[in-house]
């Protein structure tokens, strides 16, 4: 139960400057098992360090790592090579050159016209992705090439002679047929027709099997529970709404528990942190006449209501976007693609975690109720109004989890942050008046991961501190997961 004498206890926090500009408290790097060391300029995913959320600019160009192959020589006659995605979203993407990011993109396209929250994104991303790469993974495996540790399906009764890309393709549209129904015939029809080095039927009906057993392993989507945050639902620091915290009570895909890489909590309510996150979702946060038109656009972007690809997916259309410079191979992509996703699953399940334990309330109800949070430098004021509430606890953001991950993710994999992309288009926000067109340019994915941070205090509706607090778990998840996940074999 909401107990803020027993759970509030991180009152070492650094605040941000008197202007109430929040302080970046991200000058640690952990290794992939958690550990802390010193902080890594090198990591583009984290935070730039500026004081004035307010006034950011695209990232400032840091030194990347240099790009390292995942199996270097890997490229054996059984898998076939593609040079990653060019067009996203349904706008001409040919199955012969982008098979991968084709069934990434139906995917979303099916995610922004589904009516529900988070949990259903990333769980249905996940079993795309990872059933396509367990499925080709278990075809180069069995034919003796280099290959990776699979996540779920025993590759020994992989048909050996079967194509990579065929296996693949099989998993998917057995996959999203069972997920949205029979309307990827000519996908499938199509990406079969560019398969080459094997068997087409064999590794298509291998990849069928697989999907079939990934999705009774994960049969888990409507769980259900009854969530109550506090033993006095009225006390400061509490939710105050109704909640189904599906996410915070299933099982992870890959990491050892749902509170492996928890967060110490938010600050304590008398503290100076906790005044110093209040001020500025305060003074930023409030759908003003006067706001800066910027901070709308950047709110409305990331937002992900209904129509949206959903926060999580936007990192699966970046990813789409950057694999164009990229000479991945088709079980590599396959990795890549399958990665992000567990790492996206396992970031909401975490984060949900975190707001199942610490239960705290939303900035609309915290600057309504300041006369009752026992800070002084607070106050309340009960006409001021956030573009969106917020419907689940607010520490930690899932959408920062998501965020840390991903970029985690796709740095580790590929090497390097520093990817200048532009992305949106006709990307539905969700929001009146922003459907369609709406674009938005980075220099690097740190850049995009710390615009969607903003977007949060833009909105009004989460502190600093849980942005901060979930980037870091996400990034933590992210970092463990290629450790610990989908490894080359020697």
């Amino acid at each position: 139960m909401f107990n803020p004498r027993t759970r509030y206890v991180d009152t070492d926090r650094t605040g941000p400057e008197t202007d109430r500009t929040a302080l970046d408290r991200s000058s640690t790097e952990r290794s992939s098992d958690g550990v802390v060391s010193s902080a890594g300029e090198d990591s583009s995913c984290s935070s730039t360090g500026e004081d004035d959320p307010s006034s950011r600019t695209a990232t400032d160009a840091r030194p990347s790592r240099s790009r390292r192959s995942v199996l270097g020589a890997l490229g054996t006659a059984a898998v076939v090579g593609f040079a990653g995605c060019t067009e996203v979203l349904g706008t001409g993407v040919v199955p012969a050159d982008e098979p991968l990011c084709l069934w990434n993109e139906r995917f979303v396209e099916e995610i922004q016209h589904f009516r529900g929250g988070n949990f259903a994104p990333t769980r249905r991303g996940a079993l795309l992705n990872v059933a396509m790469f367990d499925a080709a993974n278990g075809v180069a495996a069995a034919a003796g090439d280099d290959h990776f540790e699979p996540y779920l399906v025993d590759p020994t009764d992989a048909p050996a002679d079967a194509s990579v890309l065929a296996a693949a393709a099989g998993a998917a549209h057995e996959t999203m047929t069972e997920l949205y129904g029979g309307e990827f015939d000519d996908d499938l029809q199509a990406t079969l027709a560019a398969a080459e080095g094997g068997d087409v039927d064999a590794g298509e009906q291998w990849g069928r099997t697989v999907a079939t057993v990934l999705l009774e392993h994960r049969d888990d989507e409507y769980a259900t529970d009854i969530y109550i945050p506090c033993e006095e639902p009225t006390q400061p620091g509490c939710f105050r709404r109704d909640w189904n915290p599906v996410h915070a009570r299933v099982e992870p895909w890959a990491m050892d528990s749902r509170d492996q890489f928890r967060s110490d909590g938010p600050p304590a309510l008398e503290s100076e942190a906790y005044a110093d996150d209040w001020w500025e979702v305060y003074e930023l946060g409030n759908d003003a006449d006067d706001r800066p038109q910027e901070h709308v656009d950047v709110a409305a972007f990331w937002r992900g209501a209904a129509g949206s690809p959903r926060p999580p997916n936007m990192w699966n259309v970046i990813t789409q976007k950057i694999v164009v410079d990229e000479s991945l191979s088709v079980l590599e992509e396959c990795r890549l693609f399958a990665l992000l996703s567990l790492a996206l699953a396992d970031a909401g399940i975490a984060g949900s975690e975190a707001k199942y334990e610490y239960g705290f309330w939303r900035p609309r109800t915290a600057i309504h109720e300041a006369d009752r949070d026992g800070n002084p430098e607070t106050h309340a004021d009960g006409t001021w109004a956030p573009l969106s509430v917020g419907g689940s606890p607010e520490y930690t953001s899932t959408l920062a989890a998501y965020g840390g991950a991903g970029c985690a993710v796709l740095e580790g994999v590929l090497g390097s942050g520093e990817y200048a992309f532009e992305f949106g288009s006709d990307i539905r926000t969700g929001t009146a008046g922003e459907d369609e067109g709406v674009v938005r340019s980075h220099d690097s994915l740190g850049d995009a991961l710390e615009e969607s941070i903003d977007s949060r205090i833009y909105l009004g509706n989460h502190f600093r501190s849980a942005m901060v607090d979930g980037r870091e778990q996400g990034e933590r998840i992210g970092e463990w997961l290629l450790e610990n996940s989908l490894r080359p074999v020697e």
